[in-house]
């Protein structure tokens, strides 16, 4: 196992944590701190692709407030959606783009020599 899959690994179960712990803590309430929790550890493990991810989440509970006129309830579903919109983020970017990115500089710079 090379050393980036074993660090998308730690970087899945570590995600994967963050959303069983908020599950878990969550208490059905609208003031609930678990939503908070959740963006916040996803945010820092998806940065800087966690500041698109949180404009998309706010687009669609803009959207949803201004198609439906009440806003987004807080529920695990709902904390779900969010989940998932960061882990793709995160995901795509350091384990998809920046190893391309990174691959593509490394061949340029070995084409100089």
């Amino acid at each position: 196992m090379s050393a980036r899959s074993k660090i998308a690994w730690i970087w899945t179960a570590l995600a994967l944590a963050v959303l069983a712990y908020c599950q878990f803590v969550f208490d059905g309430k609208p003031n609930s701190d678990a939503e908070n929790v959740l963006i916040v550890l996803m945010g820092i493990l998806s940065f800087p692709s966690s500041f698109l991810a949180g404009a998309i989440a706010v687009g669609i509970a803009f959207a949803c407030e201004r198609l439906f006129g009440s806003p987004l309830p807080t529920s695990r579903s709902e904390m779900f959606v969010n989940w998932a919109l960061f882990f793709a983020m995160g995901y795509l970017q350091w384990f998809v783009l920046v190893p391309r990115i990174w691959s593509r500089w490394r061949a340029r710079k070995n084409e100089g020599r």
